[in-house]
């Protein structure tokens, strides 16, 4: 059998080309399935960054919350009690083994049906007066000064609004002779 040379007249695809049946269709197959794999990696990184966003965002809230109630109680002068003795504890009504559970919080900041979330204690430090600091825009001399600590966390796990805690020093100034410890 002798071939011709092709003519304009019997040249045919399959004679050009007579292997690339399916070739273009796993081609695009393996195109599809490179793209499918990006577009799948590229949505569980923006749904992990998603939430990492959230988290970022709740645990923000839950310490700003925290603050507030620590401002809150700093703000109160009812809830340190300086004629205390170096050690006592006043505490929110949900915690045990304190001096005094006198410590309150504004329903407005923390509505009461969360009030068990936050637990506060105001502890007295040693020694019961040290002398006020320096430069407190007022005449050191006529102050002593009243060491507290206060413990406070908020927990709302259970709401899925996290968890903080915040451990914060306060002088109160007392002028000289109104206590005598």
């Amino acid at each position: 059998m002798i071939r011709h040379a092709p003519t304009a007249m019997n040249l045919t695809r399959s004679s050009i080309i007579p292997h690339d049946r399916g070739s273009v269709l796993l081609i695009a197959l393996i195109f599809l399935t490179i793209l499918t794999l990006a577009v799948t990696t590229s949505m569980r990184t923006s749904t992990l960054g998603l939430r990492m966003a959230g988290n970022e965002e709740t645990r923000v809230s839950t310490m700003e919350l925290t603050q507030s109630i620590v401002d809150e109680v700093v703000g109160n002068p009812n809830n340190m009690i300086v004629s205390g003795d170096v050690g006592y504890v006043n505490c929110t009504t949900n915690l045990s083994g304190c001096t005094a559970n006198l410590v309150t919080i504004d329903t407005v900041l923390l509505p009461t049906a969360k009030a068990n979330n936050a637990e506060v204690a105001v502890k007295r430090l040693a020694p019961a007066l040290t002398p006020a600091p320096r430069g407190i825009n007022s005449s050191a001399d006529a102050f002593f000064a009243a060491r507290f600590e206060i413990d406070a966390t908020y927990d709302g796990v259970a709401d899925n609004e996290g968890r903080a805690g915040i451990v914060q020093g306060v002088l109160i100034l007392v002028p000289r002779g109104a206590q005598t410890n």
